[in-house]
């Protein structure tokens, strides 16, 4: 039995509270994932976790255990990160969660050179507009557009994202253009539900900052599902640029209000706080910034 190996998988099961969740995670079958913490309960000579059909419970020497095990990897990858970040050596697998439709639009295109740079470095990609538990889920990187909650993890600004606020021509045809931000209230408004200001769209302005409060028959969670509503001709909203230049350039959507700008989001990297940071992280973080 590799101990090493062996603690790594207990700890992750622990941190994601499933067997299955580490075995898609290390590409490991769920009954060798079991089989190797069954070895290292057996070496040690005690129960490290009780077992039921809907959850996992670490006992009180798996509690001690666990707390040692984070120690204990903490420091080797602390170790091996300060001679790989010597040697500008990025190896293993890095685990990255990025927005749903900016992420397949524009941060994954950007990767194909990165990936082309380390060839010892494997991606892992996950696709998710929700907050991430970086944790639980194993994930080494981030990427977030918009207001960030407070966290104990560290936050590094990529850039920012231009929005517009847009409507097809055919439903300014239909219902008119609003000449004021309070026109906007008299019209279908189409929300991003997971934006931290809501129904609230925030604008900058000759005059300084401005906002005012929409409301409409359709929101989503999707910026995809809002930039398809839009070109149906289904109403207004303000949009990602990076989703919706081509669609403006080619004459599907118009700008509104064009005095009236959306305010940006900022583009964060976020990842755990480390004594030595892995130069996989480093090295794409950098990237990222240079490019974005």
């Amino acid at each position: 039995m590799d101990r090493i190996s062996a603690m790594q998988l207990f700890r992750r099961v622990v941190e994601s509270g499933s067997f299955s969740a580490v075995s898609r995670e290390t590409q490991i079958s769920q009954s060798t994932v079991s089989k190797q913490i069954a070895a290292l309960e057996a070496y040690l000579e005690t129960t490290l976790l009780n077992r039921s059909t809907r959850q996992l419970n670490l006992t009180e020497s798996g509690q001690r255990y666990y707390q040692r095990c984070c120690q204990i990897l903490d420091e080797v990858a602390d170790t091996e990160a300060e001679l790989l970040q010597q040697q500008e050596q990025a190896t293993g697998t890095l685990r990255i969660s990025v927005p749903i439709a900016a992420g397949r639009m524009k941060i994954l295109p950007c990767l194909w050179e990165f990936i082309e740079q380390y060839p010892r470095l494997k991606l892992d990609i996950n696709f998710d507009d929700n907050y991430v538990d970086l944790v639980k889920q194993g994930v080494d990187v981030a990427i977030r557009i918009g207001e960030l909650t407070d966290s104990s993890l560290i936050a590094k600004k990529m850039g920012s994202v231009p929005r517009y606020m847009v409507a097809s021509p055919a439903y300014i045809k239909k219902y008119g253009e609003p000449k004021t931000l309070a026109d906007l209230q008299q019209h279908n408004c189409m929300v991003y539900s997971l934006l931290a200001t809501g129904n609230e769209w925030h604008f900058n302005s000759n005059r300084g900052k401005e906002k005012v409060s929409v409301q409409g028959r359709f929101s989503s969670n999707s910026p995809d599902a809002i930039r398809q509503a839009v070109l149906n001709g289904q109403g207004i909203a303000v949009i990602l640029g990076w989703l919706v230049e081509e669609d403006i350039e080619k004459g599907r959507l118009k700008l509104v209000l064009n005095e009236y700008v959306p305010m940006a989001l900022d583009l964060n990297a976020i990842y755990q706080q480390r004594h030595f940071m892995p130069a996989k992280i480093k090295l794409l973080l950098d990237y990222l910034q240079s490019v974005l």
